[in-house]
């Protein structure tokens, strides 16, 4: 069975052709087994069978599915990958300022705004507007309610592509951090010759993060052990922006022989 995530990872395998890929997911065959979002109404079921069912070009489709259903992700998915980033970017902006409008939502369409909003923020990073992905990662916060874990580390990461080391400090404290938060924020501390704030929070990760203490010999750790190997690739996720400090792990050194 089929359902927006089979959408978006089909699409891996066929990025030198994604219309012709889509075109041959949205079909009447594949209606039967696809799996739509909980709490449709009857109107938003109807305009997302179009996608399937209708013959015409598969934009046609996407633009009358939106003009039927804005919060149709996967039409607007379609119309993300397909159209040109001055039109995706117009689309977005439309978006983001109606979002007084959050609050009269049906549960299903605030899912669709959410995910909407979400390819907002990765649209606006691929194209180095990080001011902009941080306030509009804020909004989706605030809409939230809450902090995943996955938009606490990407504002983390847009944070420390801007070496803004206030902004950042003031995140970590108002946000439970894990080892990849942790690892930026020292290495923007740094980079702004904050090495006070940076010793905090070095030992507050040795307190908190497990095999954090291997920071600086990172071979005694073992690939074979999850929970190692899973350290392991968080540094190595975070090696560009080490990189960008060279006194990084000696640093790290000093600071955990300090708690010793």
């Amino acid at each position: 069975m089929a359902d927006f995530n089979t959408l978006v990872n089909g699409l891996k395998d066929h990025k030198d052709s994604p219309r012709d890929y889509f075109a041959s997911f949205f079909t009447r065959n594949n209606h039967k087994t696809y799996q739509m979002e909980e709490g449709a109404d009857r109107s938003e079921k109807a305009a997302l069978r179009k996608l399937f069912y209708s013959r015409k070009d598969i934009n046609e489709r996407t633009d009358e599915v939106l003009g039927d259903d804005p919060f149709c992700i996967e039409a607007f998915f379609v119309y993300y990958i397909l159209n040109d980033d001055v039109y995706v970017n117009y689309r977005f902006e439309s978006y983001y300022e109606n979002i007084g409008s959050y609050g009269d939502l049906s549960d299903y369409q605030k899912k669709g705004f959410l995910k909407i909003l979400n390819y907002y923020v990765e649209f606006l990073i691929d194209i180095g507007s990080f001011r902009r992905a941080i306030k509009v990662q804020r909004m989706m916060i605030r809409l939230l309610g809450s902090k995943p874990r996955a938009l606490v580390n990407r504002l983390s990461y847009l944070y420390c592509g801007l070496e803004d080391d206030k902004e950042f400090y003031r995140h970590y404290l108002d946000s439970e951090f894990d080892a990849y938060d942790y690892i930026l924020l020292v290495v923007t501390l740094l980079k702004n010759d904050d090495k006070i704030k940076a010793a905090e929070v070095l030992k507050e990760m040795y307190e908190k993060i497990e095999y954090a203490k291997y920071l600086d010999h990172m071979w005694d750790l073992k690939e074979d052990v999850p929970a190692q190997a899973e350290f392991m690739r968080t540094v190595e996720d975070c090696i560009e922006e080490i990189n960008g400090v060279p006194e990084f792990f000696s640093f790290a050194s000093e600071v955990y022989e300090q708690i010793q």
